[in-house]
């Protein structure tokens, strides 16, 4: 399928391509980029054409999805690129297209962990970084992965009790879940960081 560019609130341009995922269910990755951040069966949306997301859209803006259409949400390490200002917009929209019943499922860097980490697991921060970012240090030190995590990461990093304040302000029970696991089918076996080797929270969040 094509990539199809979405142009603002509700413009489903390629509503009928979407709809022949395969599925009655409408699920949406927000944020996919390309490789293995693409979902088979759901619908990748990103920014960049260069990844071919099914939806090419603007994420800081509106969602591109009517009101209460979309069964389920996926996004990893998404929300972390966004302001603050940004992700209550965000939040805001991905409760406004998700159904009554419907679910988000959102991982992104726990600020806390990360800093607990270049203090108390130095030697555990800078291995992790050497074997899951790959990015070479000049100094391999915890100092340099600290600076670069957070300049490379996005523009706001979260702790548990802000992101769930936040998403919680924007309409959403919120639920510390664990790695791959989920009440409900469709959202199990998709986080690609496992705890061990990452600094991610897991959260999933549904509509009050």
């Amino acid at each position: 399928m094509k990539p199809c560019l979405i142009a603002s609130r509700g413009d489903l341009a390629c509503r009928n391509d979407i709809q022949q995922k395969g599925d009655d269910m409408i699920k949406i990755n927000f944020g996919s980029g390309g490789g293995e951040g693409k979902l088979p069966g759901w619908i990748n949306v990103d920014l960049d054409r260069n990844c071919r997301p099914d939806v090419i859209a603007d994420l800081s803006e509106d969602l591109p999805f009517p009101t209460a259409s979309v069964d389920y949400i996926h996004t990893e390490d998404f929300i972390v690129q966004l302001s603050l200002v940004s992700g209550y917009h965000f939040l805001r929209e991905c409760r406004r297209i998700l159904k009554p019943n419907g679910a988000v499922r959102l991982l992104t860097p726990d600020l806390e962990k990360f800093a607990r980490a270049y203090l108390k697991e130095p030697e555990w921060l800078v291995r992790t970084w050497e074997s899951f970012v790959g990015l070479p240090l000049i100094t391999r030190s915890a100092c340099e992965v600290f600076n670069l995590g957070i300049r490379m990461a996005g523009q706001f990093h979260y702790d548990r009790s802000t992101f769930k304040r936040v998403a919680t302000e924007c309409g959403f029970q919120v639920v510390e879940v664990e790695y791959n696991q989920s009440d409900f089918a469709a959202l199990r076996g998709l986080d690609l960081r496992r705890p061990h080797e990452s600094i991610s929270m897991y959260f999933e969040c549904y509509p009050r």
